[in-house]
């Protein structure tokens, strides 16, 4: 048997909620299928930016206004940067972002979509395979369930089903980052409102952070490219615990920090080049479409930017009756105008600036010595 539905989000994070709430109050039939059970983890710096409301607010106001309600959330607006030479600046932003654990953020997106009748969703769901019929998308699933849609958005994260089946390609870790991370408290010497990025040398472009939770509690990672991570046989785990046991000004705030979660890893497809998101009744979404930023590794806001540009795609669709490749175009144009320009900027900073030690240094000095650098600096990054 076939159960129908007019659109199949396949993943359940952050790109696909919002997808599927941006379609919630459209009257069409919303299938959402999540291959996990939530609450769940996910390996994440937990960092959400200041306009993640913002991207609520214009789904449904009451969604931003639940969020500014969420427990576990904690304020952030200073970024302290610290150079391989030891340098640091503060970059302070007017509007505040959050750092709140994905198991918190991830499973109240997810409630939010549960809400709503029009949708339809399946836990502990894995799409298995995807086949095109004239007039829809078959979607068989690991319980040997049968959807069909006229439409499918990929959401299904760095590996993809739906972006082989769209490109034929399987993830590229030549335009990856891979990460570990893990939960820490006590963690010492901690300056108010601010999460911080540790390049050193040997890591470059890659970065240490440390992200501070509610309750001192704090989120510490270690991320660089694929590529250097694959070419010189690093160990990541045993990077980052010799990070925080003997590198100087790091070691000594972790004296009485007690690791408090697994170290965990996770793979980053970044938005290194233009790829196609769309085709025949298909689209991609977050880091299915790798939107994951090349030069900070940040992809919540992007993937739910991404979720809701797809949300309104599907409306011109069905008002349309045309869910061609070549209408979905449309799709690709949207993400282009409005988020490749500002990634564009990304990844010249990465080329330019955070693989050379010592360009980094010289432009946190100036930013120290000059107000107006260091507001050019917090402007260019926020």
């Amino acid at each position: 048997m076939i159960s129908e539905f007019d659109v199949i989000i396949c993943g359940a994070g952050p790109a696909g909620c919002t997808a599927a709430l941006t379609l919630g109050s459209s009257g069409l039939k919303i299938a959402l299928i999540e291959k996990r059970k939530f609450p769940r983890e996910k390996v994440c710096g937990d960092a959400i930016p200041a306009f993640v409301p913002k991207v609520l607010s214009t789904i449904n106001p009451q969604y931003a206004k639940a969020f500014e309600g969420l427990a576990g959330r904690n304020k952030v607006n200073i970024c302290r940067i610290v150079s391989p030479g030891k340098r640091s600046l503060d970059l302070k932003f007017i509007e505040h972002g959050y750092i709140c654990r994905r198991i918190i953020f991830d499973d109240f997106l997810f409630d939010l979509a549960c809400q709503v009748p029009e949708i339809t969703v399946f836990q502990e769901t894995a799409v298995e395979d995807v086949s095109e019929s004239a007039d829809g998308i078959k979607i068989r699933t690991n319980r040997n369930q049968h959807l069909k849609a006229r439409l499918v958005l990929g959401c299904d994260g760095a590996n993809s089903l739906i972006r082989r089946y769209l490109t034929g390609n399987d993830t590229n870790f030549n335009y990856c980052s891979s990460a570990v991370r893990a939960y820490f408290k006590n963690v010492t010497d901690n300056p108010p409102d601010t999460f911080e990025l540790h390049f050193l040398k040997e890591f470059l472009p890659g970065y240490f952070w440390i992200f501070p939770l509610d309750g001192n509690q704090f989120n510490v990672g270690l991320g660089l490219p694929s590529a250097i991570v694959n070419r010189r046989k690093i160990n990541m785990r045993k990077e980052f615990l010799r990070i925080i046991e003997k590198v100087p000004d790091i070691s000594n705030r972790f004296l009485k920090a007690e690791l408090t979660s697994e170290i965990q890893g996770s793979l980053l497809p970044l938005w290194s080049r233009k790829t196609p998101v769309s085709g025949n009744r298909l689209m991609l979404c977050g880091d299915a479409a790798s939107l994951i930023n090349p030069a900070s590794g940040a992809g919540i806001g992007q993937a739910m930017q991404s979720g809701r540009f797809a949300g309104w795609q599907a409306l011109k669709c069905f008002d349309k009756n045309d869910f061609s490749a070549k209408y979905m175009k449309s799709y690709d144009n949207t993400i282009s105008e409005k988020l490749w320009k500002e990634n564009r900027q990304y990844l010249m900073m990465r080329e330019l600036v955070l693989k050379n030690a010592w360009v980094l240094d010289r432009i946190i000095s100036a930013g120290n010595k000059r107000v107006s650098i260091n507001k050019k600096i917090a402007q260019l990054l926020g």
